[in-house]
C-alpha cells in the first residue's frame, strides 16, 4: 500500500497494491523473476551497454541470447536507430536502466516516445531497472516508464529501497507491473523466495509516510 501511494504521488500512476505491486528480496530478485517469467530458451533480450553486471548472466542462465546496443559517448544517450535494428521476431525483452548505472544518464520524454514507437507493433516486453530514480543531478528529471501510457502496459518496473534509503543489506525492492504481467511474475517470485522480510517491510512502510526523508 505504501508503494502504491508512492507510485501515485511520484510517478502519477494508480497502482492496485494487491495486483500490480510485488515486494521483492531486493531489485536483483525482481529482475531475475522477470527474466524467468518472460524469457524462453532462444529468445533474444536487448541490453543497453554499459550495463549492470547481473543482466547478462540472468539472460544466459535462462537460455536467452543477449543482444547489445551501446550508449553513445559523451552524452550516453540511446541511439534509437541502432536500438531499433536490434529488434527482431525473436526479441522477447528489452532491459533498460535509467537513471543509468554507471553513467548517470536519464531518459527524457522524447526518448519514451521513440521507444514507444519502436515497440508499438511488437510483443516485446520491457524490464525497466529504475533503482536510481531518486538519485539524479544537474536539474534533470526522472521519466519513469510507469508514466507513459503505452510503455507501462508492457513493462516490469523494478526499484529498490536500498538505493533510496542507503540500506543495501536490508534487501527490499519491488516490481510494478500491469495486472496480467504481475500475475506471471508472482508465479516465479513465490518459489524464488516464498516471502520477503516482514519486519523490514513494516519499517520501510513507516519511513515512507514521512516525505521529508
Amino acid at each position: 500500500e505504501a508503494v502504491a501511494k508512492k507510485c501515485r504521488e511520484f510517478n502519477g500512476i494508480e497502482a492496485d497494491p494487491e495486483t500490480m505491486v510485488t515486494v521483492t528480496c531486493g531489485a536483483t530478485e525482481g529482475m531475475i523473476a522477470t527474466l524467468l517469467a518472460t524469457v524462453d530458451p532462444g529468445d533474444e533480450v536487448v541490453i543497453v551497454e554499459p550495463a549492470y553486471d547481473c543482466y547478462i548472466p540472468m539472460v544466459t542462465l535462462n537460455g536467452g541470447r543477449p543482444v547489445f546496443t551501446p550508449l553513445t559517448y559523451p552524452s550516453y544517450r540511446i541511439d534509437w536507430g541502432a536500438f531499433h535494428r536490434c529488434i527482431t521476431p525473436r526479441t522477447r525483452l528489452a532491459i533498460l536502466n535509467f537513471p543509468h548505472n554507471p553513467s548517470g544518464a536519464v531518459l527524457d520524454a522524447q526518448d519514451l516516445e521513440a521507444l514507444s514507437e519502436i515497440l508499438r507493433d511488437t510483443g516485446v516486453l520491457i524490464l525497466s531497472d529504475e533503482v536510481y530514480e531518486h538519485i539524479i543531478f544537474d536539474g534533470l528529471s526522472h521519466h519513469s516508464l510507469a508514466g507513459h501510457p503505452e510503455l507501462r502496459e508492457r513493462s516490469f518496473i523494478v526499484s529498490s529501497f536500498a538505493k533510496t534509503y542507503h540500506a543495501t543489506g536490508w534487501k527490499i525492492g519491488y516490481c510494478l507491473a500491469p495486472r496480467q504481467l504481475s500475475a506471471e511474475f508472482q508465479k516465479i517470485h513465490q518459489y524464488l523466495v516464498f516471502s520477503v522480510n516482514t519486519p523490514i517491510q513494516h519499517a520501510y512502510a513507516e519511513l515512507m509516510q514521512d516525505q521529508s526523508h
